[in-house]
């Protein structure tokens, strides 16, 4: 079922996305935050909380929601969420892989409320293309991938058979 808006979307997702983090972090503190209308480098400017690498000034990027997990001693790890309320296009694919890239956060998904589109499933699933989900490579572990998957809103949760990509999820 779709929604009237994407923004509409960002309070059901937060939630997800903190109870999302919170089972997987269990003795870390996390916070998630709408940013949909802040570049992430202004919200960090004045976020007292956390160790970032030093280029976070240049992350001059709008990802619509952001989790932040903060271990003791530990850098913070990210994890981003875009919201769509159209079919995913390799277009959407494109901009949070690019905003992936650069902050490399831990987990990155691109969901829909509507689903993914016939072009970008074809790419992935006929063609086997899953490389162009990939944005962070570390030696001696499996790349990170973006996650697509369909949004939904009657259970207010990912739906898994629509899931493509995430090799850490």
């Amino acid at each position: 079922m779709k929604y009237k808006s994407e923004a509409d979307m960002y309070p059901d997702v937060c939630r997800w996305l903190k109870e999302f983090l919170m089972s997987r972090f269990r003795n870390a503190d996390v916070e998630v935050y709408d940013l949909s209308n802040s570049p992430l480098s202004r919200f960090l400017r004045t976020y007292t909380k956390g160790k970032f690498p030093s280029e976070w000034v240049t992350w001059d990027i709008r990802v619509d929601i952001v989790g932040f997990v903060h271990r003791s001693q530990e850098q913070t790890s990210l994890a981003f969420v875009e919201c769509k309320n159209t079919s995913l296009t390799l277009a959407h694919l494109s901009q949070l892989l690019g905003y992936s890239r650069i902050a490399q956060p831990l987990y990155s998904f691109l969901i829909s409320s509507v689903g993914l589109s016939t072009t970008l499933v074809s790419l992935l699933e006929s063609y086997r293309r899953y490389d162009v989900l990939e944005y962070h490579w570390q030696e001696g572990t499996r790349p990170r991938q973006l996650i697509l998957t369909r949004w939904d809103r009657s259970v207010r949760n990912l739906d898994r058979h629509t899931m493509i990509g995430g090799t850490s999820i």
